[in-house]
C-alpha cells in the first residue's frame, strides 16, 4: 500500500524542519510514501522551510488544523492517509508500525503514542496521562484516534467526510466516534512513537485543557452516549467534575453552618478516592508525580469544567476566541 503523510501547520517555522527530516529518515522504503505539508495561512517561514526539505507544500487560507488535514488527503494519493503535528518528530520506524495494522482488512483507522524526554515534573506527569490512557486504549478495539499520530484507510476517511473543520479542537475525537458508530475498527499501534514537547508550566498545562474542553463538550452534545462512557475517559475520572465543582458550594456553605464541614470532608475523601488509580500510576514511576497528582486533578476538573460550561453555554456563531486559527496541542 502506498501512504501519504500529511502535517498541517501553521506558523510553524521554528519546528517543521526537525519533524520533516524524522519523516523523511524513516525505515519505510522512501518509494513508499510522499510527505504533504498544508501551510495553513502561515506568516513565518513555514512553507519555504518545508519546502527546502523536500516536502510537497499545499497553502490555503487560515482555517485551521482539522480543514488542513482535510486539504491535504485531497491532494494525497496513497491508500493509507498518515497525520502528524509539525511540532513532532517521529521516531524511525513511526510510519512502518503505524500502518502495520492495516495488513488486517477489517482495520479502519490506527493511532501511535506521545512520548516525550522532557525531565520537567509537569512535562513527566502529563507523560503519565498519555501513558495511562494507552494503557487503556491497549486493550483492543478502541474509539478514540489521536490526529497528531493517526493513520486512515482514504477510502474510509473521504466517504466519512474528514475532520469536521468547523472544530477548533477535539476534531479527532468527532472523527473517531463518528466512524466508530458506523462499525469502523480503530486500534493502537504501541510502536508507532512521535516525540513530543510537553507543557513545562502548570498554568499552561491546565489552559489547554480548558480550551479543549470547550470543544469536547460541543462533541459530546453530538454523541451523548459517549459523554457518559467512552474508552478514553475511566468513569472514575467522570466522577471528578461533579465532585470538584460540589466541593465550592459546600466549603461556602460550611463558613456559616458549620455541620456541613462533615459534607466537604466526605467530598474531599470521595474525589481523593478516584485519583487513587493514577495517582499510584504515577508514584510507582515519579514519587512527585504521585504526591501532586491529587492536587493537579482536582485543578483540571475545574478547567475542564469551565471549559465545558462555555462550550455548552456559547453562541454557535462563535468559532474561536480570535480571528486566527492556531495549531494547539490535543490534551488528554
Amino acid at each position: 500500500m502506498n501512504v501519504s503523510v500529511i502535517v498541517p501547520a501553521f506558523n510553524a517555522a521554528k519546528t517543521i524542519g526537525a519533524c520533516l527530516d524524522g519523516l523523511f529518515a524513516q525505515t519505510l522504503p522512501r518509494d513508499r510514501y510522499e510527505v504533504i505539508v498544508v501551510d495553513d495561512g502561515s506568516t513565518d517561514a513555514t512553507r519555504a522551510r518545508a519546502q527546502t526539505r523536500g516536502a510537497l507544500v499545499v497553502t490555503q487560507d487560515n482555517r485551521g488544523a482539522g480543514a488542513a488535514r482535510n486539504t491535504g488527503a485531497q491532494n494525497a494519493r496513497g491508500d493509507l492517509l498518515c497525520f502528524i503535528d509539525a511540532d513532532s518528530i517521529p521516531d524511525p520506524r513511526w510510519l512502518a508500525e503505524l500502518i502495520a495494522p492495516f495488513a488486517d482488512a477489517t482495520i479502519a483507522g490506527a493511532s501511535g503514542e506521545k512520548k516525550t524526554r522532557q525531565t520537567n515534573l509537569i512535562a513527566r506527569y502529563v507523560q503519565f496521562e498519555y501513558d495511562f490512557k494507552y494503557a487503556r486504549l491497549a486493550r483492543g478495539a478502541m474509539d478514540f484516534v489521536d490526529s497528531s499520530t493517526a493513520a486512515y484507510r482514504r477510502d474510509i476517511f473521504i466517504a466519512s467526510g474528514g475532520f469536521d473543520a468547523t472544530l477548533g479542537e477535539a476534531e479527532d475525537t468527532e472523527l473517531s466516534f463518528r466512524l466508530a458508530e458506523r462499525g469502523n475498527k480503530m486500534i493502537l499501534a504501541r510502536d508507532a512513537i512521535v516525540w513530543h514537547h510537553h507543557p513545562e508550566a502548570l498554568g499552561e498545562f491546565l489552559r489547554r485543557k480548558y480550551q479543549y474542553a470547550i470543544w469536547r463538550a460541543i462533541v459530546y452534545a453530538r454523541f451523548p452516549r459517549k459523554a457518559a462512557r467512552d474508552q478514553r475517559t475511566p468513569t472514575w475520572q467522570k466522577l471528578q467534575l461533579p465532585l470538584a465543582f460540589a466541593l465550592i458550594p459546600f466549603t461556602l456553605g460550611a463558613l456559616i453552618w458549620n455541620a456541613l464541614a462533615w459534607a466537604v470532608i466526605a467530598i474531599l475523601v470521595l474525589f481523593g478516592a478516584t485519583t487513587l488509580p493514577f495517582a499510584f500510576y504515577c508514584w510507582r514511576r515519579d514519587a512527585r508525580a504521585g504526591i501532586i497528582a491529587p492536587f493537579v486533578l482536582l485543578l483540571t476538573a475545574y478547567a475542564g469544567g469551565a471549559g465545558a460550561a462555555r462550550g455548552i453555554f456559547r453562541k454557535r456563531t462563535e468559532r474561536r476566541p480570535s480571528a486566527t486559527h492556531s495549531h494547539t496541542d490535543s490534551t488528554l
